[in-house]
């Protein structure tokens, strides 16, 4: 891991704490900035360039201050709105819980820097077309109507709202899909209708997610910071048992183990779950992955990679052809759950395979690309990464 990506992840530490950074006479300004810039954690860094004397480069200071505000300004308002949204929602009777970054940001020191691409809202799925209407009533615009997931804008504001959590599997140890089913069972009431998930349930959604992330493409270091002020937050209050007995139904106790390791390694920030050592090497190699990928993974490994990757684990073999037809003609059942009416009629899975064609971001252009992806992917790079993802448990 290189010199950059190790300082800004001393940085975000020193956010975390509140604390003095240490200078890094050597570091290199310009490629912080564009570390920072791929993680989302662009304020963060704004905010402690500014707070602290550690940015020799005085005009690149001022346009960090002026990212930093813009930033704090941007996601105040941001956050105002998802606040009169939920409240709108619990006039209208409809049932929502809030979850992941909107929920996470008032852990962090200052919450307006915890930058989120949308909000996320679950509602019941009886609740679907009178939530729908009352979000066209208040003059949003539908974007995707990707069951069950429906996404909508107005301005500055981006809502996803959810009638599962859990579209896909993370592999085929567990029935991810299913265990998230029951989620308004694992809830707390917030303010009127809306709701909140209990923190161990949350915990376990949050290590899940990321899961999925890594083993798609990849999870960027704001996705571990959200852990970490979860962990500053409930650590000494979960029922880590629970938690303990729960990630062995998800089969994800390596994951978690890799996870924690990681960010107590980084951040000094701990907890009473205890899963075991993880060794030196997989916590260098998860670091290097985790800060080389960006937000999502996608700054250093294209489509291609990862898809021959997560088909080769099903059967042992990189074989493009089996990738390109899994990729083009999924199964019913790996798309049943955005595809809900294969669930009473599979027969319709053709019909299905044209609709994700027509509906997916990007449309054939995209699938053309992942095409092109599997077909120029280097076979020795995926079971370096196969091996990889055996490793931090996954």
């Amino acid at each position: 891991m290189g010199r950059e990506s190790e300082y800004l992840l001393h940085l975000l530490g020193a956010f975390l704490r509140q604390e003095a950074p240490e200078t890094s006479p050597e570091a290199d300004w310009g490629e912080l900035q564009r570390l920072a810039h791929v993680h989302n954690v662009l304020g963060i860094l704004g905010y402690m360039a500014t707070a602290w004397p550690i940015c020799p480069d005085q005009q690149r200071k001022a346009a960090l201050r002026t990212l930093c505000r813009s930033t704090l300004s941007a996601y105040a308002e941001r956050g105002a709105l998802a606040q009169r949204l939920s409240a709108d929602l619990s006039e209208s009777g409809i049932d929502h819980i809030v979850m992941k970054g909107y929920v996470l940001r008032k852990f962090y020191p200052i919450p307006e820097l915890r930058t989120f691409g949308d909000v996320d809202l679950v509602i019941r799925p009886e609740d679907r077309q009178r939530c729908h209407e009352r979000m066209l009533a208040l003059g949003f615009q539908v974007k995707n109507d990707w069951e069950p997931v429906f996404s909508y804008r107005r301005g500055p504001e981006f809502y996803e709202l959810h009638t599962e959590i859990m579209e896909v599997d993370v592999s085929d140890r567990a029935d991810y899909r299913g265990y998230f089913r029951s989620l308004w069972e694992h809830t707390t009431p917030a303010e009127g209708h809306c709701r909140e998930f209990t923190p161990e349930y949350h915990f376990l959604y949050m290590l899940t997610h990321i899961a999925k992330h890594v083993v798609d493409s990849g999870a960027g270091v704001r996705m571990y910071l959200d852990i970490a002020v979860f962990l500053q937050h409930y650590g000494a209050s979960l029922d880590w048992e629970s938690v303990r007995q729960e990630l062995k139904v998800l089969e994800l106790e390596d994951f978690t183990a890799t996870v924690l390791a990681f960010v107590e390694r980084q951040w000094g920030i701990s907890c009473a779950l205890d899963l075991g050592a993880v060794s030196e090497e997989t916590k260098n190699a998860f670091a290097e992955f985790t800060m080389a990928g960006g937000i999502f993974g996608k700054e250093v490994r294209d489509s291609g990679t990862n898809s021959l990757a997560e088909k080769s684990r099903e059967n042992g073999a990189v074989s493009r052809t089996a990738t390109m037809v899994k990729r083009l003609f999924p199964s019913a059942e790996s798309i049943r759950g955005r595809y809900t009416y294969l669930q009473e009629k599979p027969w319709l899975l053709p019909a299905a395979w044209v609709h994700r064609l027509i509906k997916t971001r990007g449309g054939w252009q995209q699938h053309a690309r992942e095409v092109r992806d599997i077909l120029t992917a280097d076979k020795e790079e995926v079971k370096a990464l196969n091996r990889f993802y055996r490793d931090i448990g996954l």
